[in-house]
């Protein structure tokens, strides 16, 4: 009986530190220069891990939808691994196709009038405003898909800013997922960042599994 109880809880932790030794390995090795078309499959593999745990810890319209946008974001790390033409625009309009389902899922339980909703929409509306401000400028004929993203992520942050339940976890998951596309974006088109590969990726696997915990404890 000791022994069962026992691996309970370890079984609970694996799917969590399997996402975190994949992620870090990505890293590691894109951080040595390491290129080729299956880096392109370790990169989805933390969010395609993210998905099983969503699958085993979610329930109802909330999984599928979390679901729906782990692949969307899964694909969208493919397509920007790759290298072929547009594919800056394929994958970021797979990541758009994400937030966007983010955005309808957290939506759901919104309630917009509560001191707490308008509190954090005022900050999020605000940063969306400077940047688009400095980064649009800059995108060239770019700037119609940026544009339409950067609404994209903002709906997903004020739908996440103004969820009814316990959602300070999924906020902080909207606002890591935005620092870091803002980190893309500055590197793209505004000048090259120091490590700007490592922190994009730590922020955006960061962002994704903070985002799935918020939205569990915000089910529960």
């Amino acid at each position: 009986m000791t022994t069962n109880t026992a691996a309970l809880p370890q079984s609970a932790y694996l799917p969590p530190a399997t996402f975190i030794l994949g992620a870090a390995l990505f890293i590691l090795l894109e951080g040595a220069g390491i290129q080729g078309l299956w880096m392109a499959s370790l990169k989805a593999l933390p969010i395609a891990i993210l998905g099983v745990m969503a699958l085993r810890h979610l329930e109802g319209l909330t999984r599928h939808l979390t679901l729906v946008a782990l692949a969307f974001s899964a694909l969208g790390d493919v397509l920007l691994e790759m290298d072929f033409p547009n594919q800056f625009v394929f994958g970021l309009g797979a990541f758009l196709l994400a937030q966007l389902v983010y955005a309808a899922n957290f939506l759901r339980f919104a309630n917009l009038r509560n001191r707490r909703s308008l509190l954090r929409i005022a900050p999020v509306i605000l940063s969306a405003v400077l940047l688009a401000r400095l980064i649009l400028p800059a995108t060239g004929e770019l700037a119609p898909a940026v544009l339409v993203y950067l609404l994209a992520i903002v709906a997903m942050a004020l739908a996440a800013a103004a969820h009814s339940g316990q959602s300070g976890l999924l906020f902080s998951g909207a606002l890591i997922f935005m620092l870091s596309d803002t980190l893309i974006a500055l590197n793209k088109f505004i000048a090259p960042l120091p490590f700007a590969d490592t922190a994009i990726m730590l922020t955006y696997y960061g962002a994704q599994f903070t985002i799935l915990y918020g939205i569990r404890r915000a089910q529960a």
